[in-house]
């Protein structure tokens, strides 16, 4: 059954009612809307503010950083700090192989002086250290060996002066039909046998003493000019026939002993030139290789060159440990810089260019190394153009000023 109808007073009311939840429905519809729009767009703007603070500094930093790559110097302080500014160039790089090497005596012309028989030492004339001559006595030994043969000496001269007196008296005899013949010949026969038999014991002698006895006693002799480099001999002591007592050297000369190993005998042969360098000596000195070994040592797995040098004064003695820059190539580089001119910054090789009064970073790629006219020089085979202006001695300097640049930068 139908609810009885109502009349239109009735129903304002709820109309009424109607319509002001519907305004309300729609107020608060809107509302969210607004608030949601905001709250997005808060998150837009927090987000932003996020990007950019993430974004700008780097850029910053990173122009920052661009910027610390140079250093400005004036003239003034170029010179000041001794810096040297040169240009990259085009050149021949001759190539070498930096090996150890050691000096050593020259065992050509090294004697070594000992006595060829047993003996007690009398007394020594010169000691280590002494520059001798060819012929100067350098010590005296008492020897029983040779005084038992310089009395056979002695014995075979007076038996020969007896035979030579009766050799002239058989001769006369004879001469004078009063002696005969055969006596005569047999005289003649003695005499020649006396004369054999000194001559046999003055070489003995002489084998044993090389010629040089005293009273009994024994002389070591120089054999040759050179100066006492090793001694083993004291007043009193006895020596064997196998003892070295001195050790002459002629130092007008010297060797260098190069180690030469495995990976480097390829490149390595007699003749070529090589620039001696020793530690506390300033100048070099340059000589060829004489003598590279057929062999390798068992232990070393290396080789032995050698290199002579001529008239080499004090300052390269025997022992003293040396480095030898071996030629061993010749490269046509196109750009050629000191090697003082290469730094290493960031793990990498750089150099540094100069444009006006202002020295930026250039990383390169290093090629070859060796030298041009004496000077040490790098092969840049990456990184720079020739006649490019460098900084070249002292160039660690500008290295540290671009330390304090940046450090002062990140401070």
């Amino acid at each position: 059954m139908s609810p009885p109808a109502s009349s239109p007073a009735e129903r304002r009311p709820w109309i009424a009612t109607s319509i002001a939840a519907v305004i309300l429905v729609a107020l608060t519809a809107g509302s969210t809307v607004v608030v949601e729009h905001r709250i997005h767009a808060g998150e837009r703007e927090r987000h932003e503010e996020h990007a950019g603070h993430e974004v700008h500094p780097e850029h910053e930093e990173h122009e920052g950083h661009e910027a610390h790559q140079e250093v400005h110097l004036s003239d003034a302080q170029l010179k000041e700090a001794g810096v040297e500014v040169g240009r990259a160039v085009a050149g021949t790089v001759v190539v070498s192989l930096s090996l150890p090497g050691e000096v050593a005596l020259n065992e050509e012309t090294l004697a070594h002086v000992g006595p060829r028989v047993s003996g007690t030492v009398r007394k020594i004339e010169h000691r280590l250290g002494d520059e001798v001559k060819a012929g100067d006595v350098l010590a005296v030994l008492d020897s029983a060996d040779v005084a038992e043969m310089q009395g056979e000496v002695m014995v075979a001269r007076e038996r020969l002066a007896l035979a030579k007196a009766e050799h002239e008296r058989k001769r006369k005899l004879y001469e004078e039909k009063i002696g005969s013949q055969k006596e005569f010949v047999a005289a003649k026969q003695a005499h020649a046998e006396a004369r054999v038999a000194l001559k046999s014991a003055m070489r003995a002698l002489g084998a044993k003493t090389g010629g040089r006895g005293a009273s009994g006693g024994y002389l070591l002799v120089a054999p040759i000019d050179g100066t006492i480099v090793d001694w083993h001999i004291g007043v009193g002591e006895v020596l064997g026939s196998d003892v070295k007592a001195f050790t002459i050297a002629d130092l007008s000369s010297v060797w260098v002993q190069v180690t030469v190993y495995a990976k480097d005998l390829a490149k390595v042969r007699t003749g070529q030139r090589a620039v001696v360098r020793g530690e506390g000596i300033e100048t070099p000195t340059e000589a060829r290789i004489a003598y590279l070994s057929p062999t390798v040592g068992r232990l070393t797995r290396s080789a032995q060159a050698r290199i002579v040098l001529e008239e080499p004064g004090q300052a390269w003695r025997p022992g003293l440990f040396v480095t030898a820059e071996v030629e061993v190539d010749e490269i046509d580089a196109g750009v050629v810089v000191p090697q003082a001119a290469v730094q290493r910054h960031d793990g990498r090789s750089v150099v540094f260019v100069r444009r006006g009064d202002r020295f930026s970073v250039r990383p390169v790629t290093v090629g070859s190394h060796g030298h041009v006219d004496g000077q040490r020089v790098v092969e840049i085979v990456e990184g720079l153009e020739a006649g490019t202006q460098v900084a070249t001695a002292n160039s660690f300097l500008i290295k540290a000023e671009l330390g304090k640049a940046t450090a002062g930068h990140q401070h």
